[in-house]
């Protein structure tokens, strides 16, 4: 048997030590099948986990196949687009704050933990989303080519299709206390 495979048949396995038992457990589509394996009936812990086991091995091929969270949108979503969020990180200048909202991509294995992102103020919200949008679908934080990617996107029905997915917008990007865009 596969490392990977054993890997699999025990990440469903708990010994449960105050119930005397292997519990087996799987969850797909919802729905959680699950078995216990007592050491009343089996005698000893790994007899009872090798049962337990067998019948994961058993369950795995009967039921669908997981379905990944990869690409999937959830209720949390509020952009729209899966792995991208709309950020505002408040900054100060001159004593004075003001908002300074981003659209920040962010993808499994991503090399910064918070995400790459586009600074609306600096690149205006159509631009900053699509940069993001971009880096999410090439999962790339390489700017360059994110923008190479952007410049060929611009203006074609792929474009214009990705910008009518976002949902959000910044609230007012100019407030009567924020400093001039540089």
């Amino acid at each position: 048997m596969g490392s990977y495979l054993k890997h699999n048949l025990c990440m469903h396995l708990t010994r449960n030590e105050p119930a005397k038992c292997v519990m087996a457990r799987i969850s797909r589509l919802k729905q959680v099948t699950q078995q216990n394996f007592g050491l009343k009936e089996y005698g000893t812990w790994r007899k009872a986990e090798k049962a337990a086991r067998e019948w994961v091995k058993v369950k795995l091929l009967e039921l669908p196949d997981p379905v990944t969270m990869k690409d999937r949108k959830t209720s949390r979503n509020t952009s729209g687009v899966v792995g991208v969020r709309l950020a505002n990180a408040t900054r100060k200048r001159n004593g004075k704050e003001y908002p300074d909202w981003r659209w920040v991509a962010i993808w499994p294995g991503c090399p910064k933990s918070g995400g790459v992102g586009w600074s609306v103020n600096k690149y205006g919200d159509e631009r900053a989303f699509m940069s993001a949008y971009v880096a999410r679908k090439l999962e790339s934080g390489d700017r360059e080519q994110v923008e190479a990617e952007y410049q060929r996107l611009k203006g074609t029905a792929k474009y214009r299709k990705a910008l009518a997915m976002k949902l959000l917008s910044p609230p007012a990007l100019s407030t009567p206390n924020s400093p001039a865009k540089r």
